[in-house]
């Protein structure tokens, strides 16, 4: 009994020792290819469900481990069986937990897209006002937007307002419209006043009825300039705008029955990235 627990260590300790070495190498390796920026979205990935499937492979491992307690003839080698094998496992899981957190830590995910993931989560949250009120969006979203220099949670606080502020004047089963779009800003456009100096922006424009179907008591952007009701949500989201360096136009068409809001901010020129978050 005493032998075969002896000759068990030591090949327990042997495999140790020559494994881990290699499993050492193998991660450096990996983990030094991984530094190339090319490689980090998909390697990021890839190391993660690789870890998660080793995981996952160990805990059935443990489950088989704990079935067979117990079902060997000597029971004091099945104890120090289930013991030893739940000990590497448990060593194995911290190591693979850890190498995980490395991963999260050690490479980072580039911001993208992030203007169309605000506009999809503002449209989501009032989703069931625009039910309620039988008004359809339609959208029209420039691919590859670049990212600007707004703040997620201003940005998201100026297209939630600009949205709540087109509900509110836009008659039931009617529409509205969302677009978004990129373009360079040229000395021309500079003199009017608009920027301080050219490059590259962004913009967001809400579209809605200007004024009310026929027939229909006052609404709309013409019915509530004409009354001189305080405008004070666009009051609030212009001075935010103008806080980020950006610029708010509105504009009015009562020949074809629209408004017209629409924001504009610098492109962010720096190449934004973010760490994921440990558990």
């Amino acid at each position: 009994m005493e032998w075969d627990r002896f000759e068990i260590e030591n090949d327990r300790r042997s495999l140790d020792s020559a494994s881990v070495e290699g499993r050492i190498g193998s991660i450096k390796s990996k983990l030094d290819f991984l530094s190339n920026e090319q490689n980090i979205p998909f390697l990021s990935t890839f190391f993660i469900e690789l870890v998660q499937s080793i995981k996952s492979s160990l805990s059935s491992i443990k489950s088989y481990t704990q079935i067979s307690r117990g079902k060997f003839r000597d029971r004091e080698f099945g104890e120090y069986y289930y013991r030893a094998v739940n000990e590497d496992i448990e060593k194995m899981n911290m190591v693979l937990n850890s190498l995980l957190d490395y991963i999260k830590v050690h490479t980072p995910i580039r911001k993208i897209n992030t203007v169309h993931n605000i506009v999809e989560e503002v449209l989501k949250k009032y989703q069931a006002k625009l039910e309620e009120k039988g008004i359809k969006v339609f959208k029209k979203l420039e691919k590859d937007l670049p990212e600007t220099v707004v703040p997620d949670e201003q940005l998201k606080y100026i297209l939630s307002s600009l949205l709540q502020y087109a509900m509110a004047l836009t008659p039931p089963n009617w529409n509205l419209g969302l677009s978004t779009r990129s373009f360079i800003l040229d000395k021309e456009a500079e003199g009017e006043g608009l920027f301080k100096k050219e490059g590259r922006y962004i913009e967001i424009s809400v579209a809605f009825p200007g004024r009310q179907r026929p027939g229909e008591p006052g609404s709309g952007i013409a019915a509530t300039q004409k009354e001189g009701a305080p405008d004070l949500i666009l009051r609030f989201v212009k001075e935010m705008v103008l806080h980020n360096h950006g610029m708010m136009k509105v504009e009015a068409d009562e020949k074809k029955t629209k408004a017209l809001i629409s924001v504009r901010f610098p492109v962010e020129r720096r190449k934004i990235v973010y760490y994921q978050t440990l558990n």
